[in-house]
């Protein structure tokens, strides 16, 4: 990620509307975002050649389709593949028990559709971004700390060499 508004996002939903509602609020919040959007697990797998920033996937992908698999069989296909991604589920289940069994997969977060959906998601987003910023800062701050590191030890050398040259 370059920047907070620079997002690559994968939306995984069989609901068509819910999809298009997803993918219009990711647009109107990260303008810069690219979003690709599956209805399937299935497809989503074969489509994520590389690892995207975020993953919102809904629970039920097999409610349409008995034989899809369901969002659990996916996200455990996901982590798998990506283990660093952050996947948030999104799901009309308000059951306690759903959304454990996902946090215990490795989801990052779960999402009831309801009023507050678009509202937690954009929450949750925000904080994986600043998540991957700090990340990426702290990897820099390492780099000059090992970088500072050498020059001093290159001063120490270069001061005995000087001494014992005299």
């Amino acid at each position: 990620m370059l920047n907070s508004n620079k997002l690559k996002l994968t939306l995984v939903d069989d609901d068509a509307q819910m999809s298009e509602m997803l993918k219009d609020f990711f647009s109107g919040r990260f303008p810069s975002s690219i979003i690709s959007s599956y209805p399937t697990g299935e497809l989503a797998l074969q489509g994520m050649f590389e690892s995207p920033d975020l993953i919102v996937l809904d629970y039920h992908l097999d409610s349409s389709d008995p034989t899809a698999m369901n969002g659990l069989q996916v996200l455990k296909k996901i982590k798998d593949q990506f283990p660093d991604v952050p996947v948030i589920f999104l799901s009309g289940q308000e059951k306690a028990e759903i959304a454990a069994n996902t946090m215990k997969y490795g989801a990052y977060d779960y999402v009831v559709k309801n009023e507050s959906a678009f509202h937690r998601l954009e929450i949750l987003t925000n904080n994986i971004l600043g998540h991957a910023h700090l990340k990426k800062n702290l990897g820099t701050q390492k780099f000059f700390n090992r970088f500072l590191g050498i020059l001093v030890i290159a001063l120490i050398i270069g001061m005995i060499i000087m001494r014992f040259t005299r």
